[in-house]
């Protein structure tokens, strides 16, 4: 018996001292990587599609194919514009364009057509020989030159079906000359117009994509083409 009693206690023994030298693994909790792996799949989703991260994105419901900055915001992108000048002129007294027009403004049109948002400027000219003085004396303006104006607006509104919201008509009177070499037009030597006092009977149409008010010109380009119609001439319709 004591013998047998020995020996278990050494086996005892030797089981308490094995287990002691075993190491001790430390299992991380499941939970961190799983809120960590959260956090990076919030962080990285786009969801308009723009490429610009929803944690940093301050439009984020941009529409798709639209171009963004890197706020996540759209930014115009200049693709091209118009900028069209047209001349047409008057027998005298008259304010209906002759017939050799007529091929003119369907060009005129396209080009509108193709441009929507394209801005339409017409201004009435009057040589000095025409102005109605009872008509200043009684109205403060030159009806021939707002007449002039308003036939190439009611060709391009009743024949080519142009937004009549785009297009401004204004009154310039015999306030903006030309001089003898401007306007070299093919319709000049159909008309007979050789000098001076004839190429005044006129109405001029300009049409761009960038100017929209003619008392906010920014630019100095704008300036050059529309500066002398904002100082002389008044808007009426």
């Amino acid at each position: 018996m004591t013998i047998k009693t020995h020996s278990t206690l050494l086996l005892l023994a030797a089981s308490i001292t094995l287990a002691g030298c075993q190491t001790t693994e430390i299992v991380p909790p499941k939970t961190t990587p799983q809120y960590e792996n959260i956090r990076t799949m919030q962080a990285e989703i786009d969801s308009d599609g723009d490429g610009v991260l929803d944690d940093i994105d301050e439009c984020p419901e941009t529409p798709p194919n639209v171009v963004v900055d890197a706020k996540g915001c759209p930014i115009e992108v200049d693709v091209g514009g118009l900028e069209m000048e047209f001349n047409g002129f008057f027998p005298p007294m008259r304010n209906q364009l002759p017939d050799i027009y007529d091929a003119v403004f369907v060009k005129v049109a396209e080009n509108l057509n193709d441009y929507p948002k394209a801005n339409v400027f017409i201004f009435g000219h009057v040589a000095t020989n025409e102005i109605d003085k009872d008509a200043l004396a009684t109205l403060g303006f030159d009806s021939l030159s707002r007449n002039r104006a308003l036939s190439i607006k009611n060709t391009l509104v009743l024949q080519h079906h142009i937004d009549a919201k785009r297009i401004r008509t204004y009154e310039c009177s015999n306030k903006i000359l030309v001089t003898d070499t401007a306007f070299i037009d093919p319709s000049f030597e159909k008309l007979n117009v050789k000098n001076i006092e004839s190429k005044q009977r006129r109405a001029t149409l300009m049409a761009s994509s960038l100017v929209n008010d003619l008392m906010n010109l920014k630019y100095k380009s704008d300036i050059q083409r529309y500066g002398e119609y904002a100082k002389h001439c008044k808007p009426f319709e």
